[in-house]
């Protein structure tokens, strides 16, 4: 400092302006106001008044840099990150004795971090930032898990649940479970629903399995419906190898399976498919049903009976047929009927080669008299 500024200072300091007041104004008009924000956030003081304006710490920065200057500077060395929390939240929402001095911890696809005067001309904002509730949830174990688990809190799309599903399974792994149980069914339907509408809804029943235990009735009524929109009857390598993870990698039984193709079978009007399954399924009474309305005077009129018999033996089973309504009355009439058939059929069959035995045999006599008369 050269003497004639010197001079300058103790003159004015030596004035009728106060000391302290004289020196402050001839300082910081000289200083930058970075230059400034840094001796404020050094002297743990998040808003200063100087002789200009109003000088805030926290005016340029984003929410989490805002959050480690109260943690670090404007807090004691003891506080934890829950009194940093506390106080950054009193910052951006204006309860502080210097008003609201840090911006709202917004999520990260809002592009463009808002000005505090354009934030004041919209208080009101319900979305705040994942990271921000994750760190609510550190300090606070029973914070609340319904918005952490918002997708709006990561993502403008509203109905993109595949981050708040697995970050759902990650807070259940941490005995984080306080979630009412319709919002747990609403964060698996949402994405198994997301899943099936992008053509995976092999990997939307892997969702759905996930249903809570003692929600099991719906969980079992959530993935048969599934089955039943998307089974198909075609067989092809695809669908083989869906059904191959379902019922090797899901453990889902097979009898589901069969029971949603027979839906679909039933639905395209394709009654020989539908019976298949049904069978598959282990429906006995309404295959049996089926084959009687249906399917067994076409195949009588057809002479298609083996067809009908490889059905009826099976459910002739006595653990299927005694849970077949009117079975001796109806399957089991055609059951006999078939067998008489193909007895009359085994009969003829030995008696046609009796008869060609018999012809050879007389062919066989009449070339050895014209032999013998030669």
């Amino acid at each position: 400092q050269t003497p004639a500024r010197s001079m300058t200072t103790s003159s004015s300091c030596s004035a009728a302006t106060p000391f302290p007041t004289g020196c402050r104004t001839q300082t910081d008009l000289h200083l930058t106001e970075e230059r400034l924000r840094i001796f404020a956030l050094l002297a743990g003081k998040p808003v200063w008044q100087s002789s200009g304006s109003a000088v805030n710490v926290c005016s340029e920065l984003d929410w989490k840099r805002c959050l480690a200057v109260h943690l670090w500077y404007l807090l004691p060395p003891t506080a934890s990150v829950a009194d940093a929390l506390v106080a950054y939240e009193a910052a951006f929402q204006g309860s502080t004795e210097a008003g609201r001095y840090a911006c709202t911890p917004l999520p990260p696809y809002l592009d463009g971090a808002p000005s505090l005067e354009e934030e004041e001309e919209e208080p009101e904002r319900p979305l705040l930032d994942l990271c921000f509730h994750l760190l609510k949830l550190y300090s606070d174990r029973l914070y609340g898990l319904q918005p952490l688990l918002d997708p709006l809190t990561i993502t403008w799309r509203r109905l993109d649940y595949r981050l708040s599903w697995h970050l759902w399974g990650v807070l259940q792994a941490l005995r984080y479970t306080h979630l009412a149980a319709p919002r747990q069914g609403l964060v698996h339907a949402a994405y198994a629903a997301q899943l099936e509408s992008a053509g995976l809804w092999h990997l939307a029943v892997f969702i759905l399995l996930h249903v809570p235990d003692h929600r099991s009735e719906q969980r079992e009524r959530a993935v048969r419906e599934l089955l039943a929109l998307h089974c198909p009857l075609l067989e092809t390598e695809e669908s083989a190898r869906r059904e191959r993870f379902l019922t090797d990698g899901l453990l889902v039984p097979e009898s589901w399976i069969h029971e949603a193709k027979a839906v679909r079978a039933r639905r395209d009007g394709d009654r020989h498919r539908q019976a298949l399954h049904l069978y598959r399924a282990g429906h006995w009474n309404q295959c049996h049903r089926l084959l009687i309305q249906h399917l067994a005077s076409d195949c009588i009129v057809n002479d298609n009976h083996d067809y009908l018999l490889e059905f009826l033996e099976g459910l002739a089973v006595p653990e299927h047929s005694a849970s077949i309504q009117d079975w001796e009355t109806a399957g089991r009439v055609y059951l006999d009927y078939i067998r008489v058939i193909k007895s009359l059929q085994d009969i003829q069959q030995v008696g046609l080669v009796l008869d060609r035995f018999c012809k050879q045999k007389r062919l066989h006599f009449d070339v050895a008299a014209r032999w013998i008369s030669l």
